[in-house]
């Protein structure tokens, strides 16, 4: 049968591998014995628990910025193409509107080229 400190270390262990919180309570409780122990006999495995616990919370927070990094990547790249799609729309526009008004000025070229034509016509007959 294992003593005391090997269990707890034990239990540490597989608490780690498994994924799970570490605290001097879920490490008790593991070991079916009381939290005071552990603070009491065994203040390396506390500190060690301390570390590992705190080690947890940096992960953890590590990978909850991660992820809300990875998030607000995301939202940008599907920003960036929605602005880029509103920009192609943009210059589309324009270019109707600037084509518009090219065909209107080629129009009023052609009535004018038409009367100039005529007045020359006009002054031609008169001579």
């Amino acid at each position: 049968m294992m003593d005391t400190r090997a269990r707890i270390i034990a239990a540490i262990r597989e608490m780690r591998e498994a994924g799970e919180s570490i605290s001097i309570h879920a490490v008790a409780a593991r070991c079916g014995v009381s939290h005071s122990l552990i603070y009491n006999r065994y203040p390396d495995l506390k500190e060690n628990i301390k570390e590992l616990k705190t080690a947890q919370k940096q992960q953890r927070k590590a990978d909850d910025d991660q992820a809300l990094i990875a998030r607000l990547m995301s939202e940008t790249k599907a920003l960036q193409t929605k602005a880029k799609a509103a920009k192609q729309a943009d210059a589309k526009e324009t270019f109707k509107s600037l084509l518009a008004h090219v065909q209107e000025v080629y129009s009023m070229y052609d009535g004018l080229l038409e009367e100039r034509n005529r007045l020359a016509v006009k002054l031609a007959s008169d001579k």
